[in-house]
């Protein structure tokens, strides 16, 4: 699956997001994982840091939009 795959998927059901499918975008995007603390996972791309905590069924969606609009690149919705 493709990053523009992902986040069309994502948009469509904000509230029942993996982690795991928060860190692909993330990674399909271009951010590198810079630490992990506690129950946080840390990313960044340049100068701009994203911070994901981790839980178990779903992130909530809060999270799951600010990585949509912070992956978001020109040509995107």
């Amino acid at each position: 699956m493709d990053r523009r795959e992902l986040r069309r998927r994502l948009t469509e059901r904000p509230h029942n997001v993996r982690f795991e499918e928060i860190e692909r975008l993330l990674l399909l995007s271009g951010w590198s994982l810079e630490r992990t603390r506690g129950s946080h996972t840390h990313y960044r791309k340049g100068p701009e840091r994203i911070s994901v905590p981790f839980r178990r069924r779903a992130i909530l969606a809060t999270y799951v939009w600010d990585v949509l609009r912070r992956t978001r690149e020109e040509g995107d919705e």
